[in-house]
C-alpha cells in the first residue's frame, strides 16, 4: 500500500471526522454502562505536522491550522463538540510540540471513560509499530491485523454496546466501495445494535450516489449521512469533501452533528460560493 495518513493528517476531513467521533462518544457516555470502541484503521495514533510528509502536502493548513488561528471570541461561540476537539488538540500540542496532531485512537481514548475499552486495528507493519509506541493505554488492545479479516472476529464485544469507526485508505475500496458495503452488511448482521461510523471521501458525486443506493438496499435501518464539502462537487481538486455514514446513531447525535458541521463549514470552505454541510437520514427507523 502507498497510502500514508501523515500526508493528510489535520486536513479538513480529519477535523470533521474527529469532531464527530468525539460527539458520538459523548452520546455513548450518557448511559452508565461500559462500551467498546473499535478503530479499524488506527494509523500511527499521532502525527507531527512539522515533518516532511505533512509539510509536503500542506493539507493541514486548510484544516486544523485554520481553526487554531481563530480568535478566542469566535471559539467561545463554537458548539461544545468543536470546543472539546480543539481543547484536546491544544492539550497534545502543549505536551508534544506545536506540530503535534492526534489520530482517531488518541482522540477516542480521551473521549472515553475509565470503564470503557478500545480495540484498534492497523495492518501496515511500520505504522503499527508507531501506533504501539504512541498509544500506551491499558484500556486499548492493539492488533496488527486486516480489518476485513478481523472485525467479524471481535464483534459483538462482551460490553454489548459500542462504536466501530471505519476509515479505510480507499486504495482497495474503489468505485462505489463494494468491499465496504459487504463488510458493513456482515458486521451489522453479527451486531445489529452496534454503532457503525464509516468515513469516506467525496470526489465523484455519482460514485457516492451509487454507494448510498447500495446501502439503502442493504435493509439496514437508521442510516444517517453527515457531509461537509469545502469545494463545489464539480471542482477537479481531488477531494471536494467527505462524509460520515452512521448506522444506529445515538440519541440526539444528528442534532450535534448538524450544529458542528454548520459551524465548521464557513471556517473550512475553500471559496465563497458552493460547497455545503448537511446532515440527513438515508434510511429512517
Amino acid at each position: 500500500m502507498n497510502y500514508r495518513h501523515h500526508f493528510h493528517a489535520g486536513n479538513f476531513a480529519d477535523v470533521m471526522k474527529h469532531v464527530l467521533l468525539l460527539q458520538l462518544l459523548t452520546r455513548l457516555n450518557a448511559k452508565d454502562k461500559p462500551y467498546r470502541y473499535i478503530d479499524t484503521h488506527g494509523g500511527a495514533g499521532k502525527y507531527d505536522l512539522s515533518l516532511a510528509p505533512a509539510q509536503k502536502s500542506g493539507e493541514f493548513l486548510n484544516g486544523i491550522h485554520r481553526l487554531v488561528k481563530l480568535d478566542d471570541s469566535i471559539i467561545r461561540n463554537a458548539p461544545e463538540g468543536v470546543k472539546q476537539y480543539l481543547n484536546l488538540v491544544e492539550q497534545m500540542r502543549e505536551t508534544d510540540g506545536k506540530g503535534a496532531y492526534p489520530g482517531s485512537p488518541w482522540f477516542a481514548l480521551q473521549g472515553m471513560r475509565e470503564m470503557d475499552k478500545a480495540t484498534v486495528f492497523e495492518m501496515q507493519r511500520d505504522v503499527f509499530q508507531q501506533l504501539r509506541s504512541n498509544i500506551r493505554d491499558r484500556r486499548a488492545g492493539l492488533h496488527e491485523r486486516d480489518v476485513y479479516e478481523g472485525l467479524l472476529g471481535v464483534i459483538p464485544p462482551k460490553e454489548k454496546r459500542g462504536l466501530v469507526m471505519i476509515d479505510p485508505p480507499y486504495e482497495l475500496e474503489r468505485k462505489d466501495f463494494p468491499q465496504l458495503v459487504e463488510l458493513l452488511v456482515a458486521a451489522y448482521k453479527k451486531w445489529p445494535t452496534g454503532v457503525f461510523a464509516v468515513w469516506y471521501p467525496i470526489k465523484d458525486r455519482a460514485m457516492i450516489e451509487r454507494f448510498e443506493k447500495k446501502m439503502y438496499k442493504s435493509g439496514i435501518r437508521r442510516q444517517l449521512v453527515c457531509e461537509i464539502c469545502v469545494w463545489p462537487d464539480d471542482t477537479p481538486v481531488g477531494l471536494n469533501g467527505c462524509g460520515l455514514l452512521v448506522i444506529n446513531p445515538p440519541w440526539k447525535f444528528s442534532e450535534d452533528a448538524d450544529e458542528a458541521l454548520q459551524w465548521l463549514f464557513p471556517h473550512l470552505r475553500m471559496q465563497d460560493n458552493g460547497g455545503h454541510a448537511a446532515v440527513r437520514w438515508l434510511v429512517g427507523e
